[in-house]
């Protein structure tokens, strides 16, 4: 709600990060954009939003969608959002396009569900609950009174059993004037958390009354004059489809004929409830047209040809392909434990690869908590259960044994290192040039093929809100840990922790990663949504005949078979935390110390020193390759880079030495095998 404007032609920008200093990414990807659209799905499952809202929402997101440039049917991976224009080099990404396919196939199967769901229905109370409950947590002393106000009326409709569209009418007119009471309350600062809470309520409650008098108008007439008994039929539980039937045709046999008797009022009222009806039945006819058109329209953006990044002879899919240069990427997804298998899934049910490919993937097993589990390359979260937010799974099988594996392991990692646990690729502390936070793919040791797991340990929220869909008691225990420990910012949980030792300041054990990244806190949701509403998205994919012909793949049952033990560095060091010995790190806030502090690097013939200060020598075996004297009062010796402003010609050094110009902040940092 507070990033997807118009500004950014309703696209979800990438992230916003809080710390050095606030920063929005305009620019997105096609996984923020599938990820976004289910959001407001998952959103509308919940009563946070109206249907409506959500056929808005996702009218504006398709009509963007239209006009970007695309390559054979593919989103490009990255999209400036303010010009729309693809960022270079313009790339396709096999596992994002996989990802939004799979996305706007399951939101089609949700969209031409809408038909047949009440018009309005519990859980827009419930929705509305759960956002009282977060304004209660966030409210102060003035807000009391107003809370307790709407508490009641939330408590006296939620148990109104009578469930009629004109009661639930009366109860959201009540909600939303008690809800602009709650926020007038608030409105001395509308920058706390409290107030905009507040002000969500509002909206919502707004909302859901719009959309129940845009569907239902005849609920706006006043009470039926006495002789007349309007009909029960409009009044009760009724969906779309059923109302665009009460079409001009069939009006007379809503209501009992007129009696020649009847007074002016009773006419007119009796006359306006028809016409009012006759709106209803065109605006809902109008709604399932929009409904059929953007299903649609999902079809047509899902429809990628996959032919130019598919090899025939290993029947896998390339990386991805670079456009600028036509070149296909020289390496493959060859696992199965792979966000790619995803891809593979649904462009083998649209025929776009043959089943070859699926039986391609590599299946490498090895042990984890003396369970049978799929190797991954990274040993992420994110390469086992992100394609769970959509996918089903099955008791049993190969993949669902697989991803409790896993989700064990992560535990059992997290454990033996006294943390928190649930590692994925997420954003970490360092900052480039531009003073945004890097991202990489972290796992854990002992799932993961690749090399160096154990070098880093950065603990990511929504590694275990995937989690919640395979595990649920024990994530959540985690994300309370979480909670406890200051990773929950204003729009979620914070990107990431990270323990790193090389990457940390002196005296600190952790440094929070300040940021949001718009397709981990759309994850969330997601997977929120699977544990608290039964799997809405996961029975949707399952119901699309486009994929039932094909979900046998994914209930192949786990074969007895050797185990392969991963060579991987790290591996047997991370089996006891107290053996892993955590590199030295200094930072130095001050250049003119009472010595010039030092750190010496070398690989064995080259040799680097550089002090606190900037200065130093550096060495070829035997051949001094700068000229250096041990002077500690100067330390001006050494190789620099200096920076000239070409307006008025002032000149400086990126260090203190040699130039010695005074600066706002001056920071080195030594670790072990480098120096900032």
């Amino acid at each position: 709600d507070h990033f997807v404007s118009a500004e950014d032609h309703w696209l979800v920008p990438d992230n916003y990060q809080e710390h050095p200093g606030p920063a929005l990414a305009r620019r997105t990807s096609p996984t923020n954009i599938g990820i976004a659209l289910l959001a407001n799905l998952a959103a509308c499952d919940f009563g946070y939003i109206s249907i409506g809202s959500l056929l808005k929402r996702s009218a504006r997101s398709f009509a963007t969608l239209a006009t970007l440039e695309r390559h054979q049917g593919h989103f490009y991976n990255w999209y400036d959002t303010a010009t729309l224009a693809p960022l270079a080099p313009r790339y396709v990404s096999t596992v994002d396009s996989g990802n939004l396919a799979a996305h706007l196939l399951t939101l089609r199967v949700g969209l031409l569900a809408l038909p047949d769901q009440p018009i309005f229905g519990p859980r827009v109370f419930d929705g509305l609950v759960a956002t009282l409950a977060i304004c209660s947590e966030a409210g102060n002393a003035a807000a009391t009174a107003p809370l307790a106000h709407l508490r009641t009326l939330l408590q006296a409709a939620s148990a109104d059993r009578s469930q009629t569209l004109l009661a639930s009418l009366q109860h959201l007119d009540w909600l939303t004037d008690a809800a602009s009471a709650l926020r007038a309350a608030l409105a001395t600062d509308a920058t706390t958390t409290a107030a905009q809470w507040a002000a969500a309520l509002e909206r919502q409650c707004q909302d859901q009354r719009d959309e129940l008098k845009h569907l239902a108008p005849w609920l706006v007439l006043p009470a039926a004059p006495d002789g007349i008994v309007a009909s029960a039929d409009l009044d009760g539980t009724i969906t779309l489809s059923e109302l665009a039937l009460h079409s001009t045709r069939s009006l007379p046999a809503i209501d009992a004929p007129g009696h020649p008797q009847w007074s002016a009022d009773q006419r007119t009222w009796y006359t306006l409830r028809r016409e009012l009806i006759a709106v209803a039945a065109e605006r809902a006819t109008e709604r399932m047209a929009t409904i059929a058109d953007l299903a649609a329209q999902a079809t047509g953006f899902a429809n990628m040809r996959y032919a130019f990044l598919y090899d025939h002879t290993r029947h896998l899919l390339a990386i991805g392909y670079n456009v600028d240069a036509f070149r296909r990427d020289a390496s493959f997804y060859d696992l199965l434990a792979s966000e790619a298998r995803l891809c593979n899934f649904v462009a083998i049910a649209q025929g776009q690869l043959p089943q070859e490919s699926w039986f391609a993937l590599g299946r490498l097993l090895t042990t984890a908590g003396g369970e049978p589990v799929l190797l991954s390359w990274s040993g992420s979260m994110f390469e086992y259960l992100m394609p769970l937010l959509v996918m089903p799974s099955y008791h049993g099988t190969l993949l669902e044994q697989t991803c409790r594996a896993a989700v064990t392991r992560q535990i059992a990692y997290g454990n033996q290192r006294s943390l928190p646990w649930g590692v994925s690729e997420s954003g970490y502390h360092i900052v480039d040039a531009s003073r945004s936070y890097q991202y990489h793919a972290f796992g854990v040791p002992g799932l993961g093929l690749k090399r160096g797991l154990a070098e880093d340990l950065v603990v990511a929220p929504y590694a275990s809100a995937l989690a919640l869909m395979v595990a649920p008691e024990a994530a959540c225990g985690n994300l309370q840990r979480l909670a406890m420990i200051g990773m929950e910012g204003q729009y979620g949980f914070f990107e990431a922790i990270d323990y790193t030792p090389s990457r940390l300041p002196r005296g600190q054990s952790s440094a929070i990663v300040r940021s949001f990244m718009a397709h981990h806190q759309g994850m969330n949701l997601l997977a929120l949504t699977s544990l608290l509403l039964d799997r809405p998205m996961q029975r949707r994919f399952e119901s699309d005949p486009l994929f039932q012909a094909t979900l046998l793949l994914l209930q192949e049952r786990t074969v007895q078979t050797s185990i392969f033990h991963t060579r991987v560095d790290g591996h047997a060091q991370s089996s006891d935390p107290a053996m892993t010995a955590n590199p030295p790190a200094r930072t130095l806030i001050d250049a003119e110390t009472a010595t010039p502090q030092v750190q010496l690097l070398s690989n064995g013939r080259y040799q680097v020193m550089i002090s606190n200060a900037g200065g130093g020598y550096s060495r070829w075996q035997q051949l001094a390759l700068t000229r250096w004297r041990e002077d500690s009062t100067r330390d001006h010796w050494g190789t620099f880079i200096y920076l000239r402003d070409t307006d008025n010609g002032k000149v400086w050094s990126v260090t203190h030495q040699p130039t010695l110009q005074p600066a706002d902040s001056y920071e080195a940092l030594f670790t072990e095998g480098r120096a900032e």
